[in-house]
């Protein structure tokens, strides 16, 4: 089992974006969980009734938001299929005030649609920005200046180019349909070891991550339901509190 866990472990999908680590806070005479360390990550697993479920969580942005990463490794020692549900995954913060409010978990296909609204936003604006500078390619404007009893004159000519027209909107036809290519490649990205519903069968293992809404607080507790026990993860999410 160990081995497969590393070897999980190892292909879950790293964010570039890392902004800091969280800190486990362990709870006392808590005997079903183990701390270890990979690539200075700490990682957090708890056994219960033949489950494992490690956990580890970092801060990240990326270009659509920021949020706590957990990266999340979950071993089947049953003897029967159990099912890991997206939506079984919850969270509170307990803010600065003291008060304890829920924080939105995104499934795979909450964050899709995140990703794409924030495509559409961009792709409008960038397609208006281009479709000015087209639309403006084909005229050229010159000044001519005379002179008439010693006065000067400027007269302003205004010419329209429709080859140079047809060139500039080709170009930001190229442009549009390359950041379309760009942004689903994007969303293909994002996909890759993002957890999503699974049956894991006796002596199985999956491993990826999920998102979790950004908001400043103290405390981020993680609870899983999965084959009918609960995993609970409490994590100092504190800056100040960090960086003493």
């Amino acid at each position: 089992m160990a081995m497969n866990r590393l070897y999980l472990i190892i292909l879950i999908l790293v964010t570039p974006y890392i902004i800091s680590a969280q800190t486990f806070i362990s709870e006392t005479n808590d005997s079903t969980t183990v701390i270890e360390y990979n690539d200075g990550k700490q990682w957090v697993y708890k056994n219960i009734d033949g489950l494992t479920i490690g956990m580890t969580n970092e801060e990240i942005k990326d270009d659509y938001g920021k949020y706590y990463q957990i990266g999340i490794f979950i071993c089947n020692n049953r003897d029967s299929t159990i099912l890991f549900n997206p939506e079984n995954v919850f969270a509170d913060l307990r803010a600065n005030n003291g008060k304890t409010k829920p924080l939105e978990v995104y499934t795979h296909d909450k964050l899709q649609k995140k990703i794409k609204k924030a495509q559409r936003w961009a792709m409008a604006l960038y397609g208006f920005a281009a479709g000015l500078n087209a639309a403006s390619a084909g005229y050229s404007t010159t000044y001519t200046t005379s002179y008439t009893n010693g006065y000067a004159y400027t007269s302003i000519n205004r010419t329209y180019n429709a080859n140079a027209a047809y060139q500039a909107n080709m170009a930001t036809s190229m442009q549009m349909h390359e950041l379309r290519k760009e942004m689903e490649n994007d969303r293909i990205v994002r996909k890759q070891g993002y957890l999503k519903l699974n049956t894991i069968h006796p002596g199985d293992a999956i491993a990826g991550y999920m998102n979790i809404k950004h908001k400043k607080g103290k405390k981020l507790l993680v609870l899983f339901n999965v084959g009918e026990s609960e995993f609970r993860y409490l994590w100092n999410v504190d800056k100040k509190k960090r960086e003493k």
